[in-house]
């Protein structure tokens, strides 16, 4: 199970850092219930008129995650920080909540530092805290 929240993080990572104005990525890990595996990053931003960066709508990674899951399956989602490179907290927003508890699936996995993540089962509505 680290291993997948590793690999998350992993994912997350840009292809190019200089381009990329974010201060943390987010990567995810699907596991269907066939196994196939379904990897996806935040997607594309754009520059408000302040010259804030926002994601467009749908372009979490875990929105983007379960366009290609199925029933049943289960998420596993990690935030890296720009600045030191590290884990941080990458429960999913309310917007992603939502599309996935419509979608079906039973728990997702998320990183809260690095020395923590979380579990939300989705279906009970509950959090569990546990330490690496």
């Amino acid at each position: 199970m680290l291993d997948l929240l590793l690999l998350a993080a992993k994912i997350a990572l840009p292809d190019d850092y200089s381009s990329d104005q974010r201060g943390f990525w987010l990567g995810c890990v699907g596991i269907r219930k066939d196994g196939a595996m379904i990897f996806s990053k935040n997607g594309a931003v754009y520059a408000t008129m302040t010259e804030d960066y926002q994601l467009l709508p749908g372009s979490h990674a875990e929105c983007r995650a379960i366009q290609k899951m199925d029933y049943g399956g289960v998420l596993y989602v990690a935030r890296v920080k720009r600045k030191d490179r590290t884990l941080g907290m990458a429960r999913p927003c309310l917007m992603c909540q939502i599309k996935i508890k419509a979608k079906g699936i039973k728990k997702v996995y998320y990183t809260i530092n690095p020395n923590q993540y979380g579990v939300w089962s989705v279906k009970k509505d509950t959090d569990r805290m546990y330490s690496c």
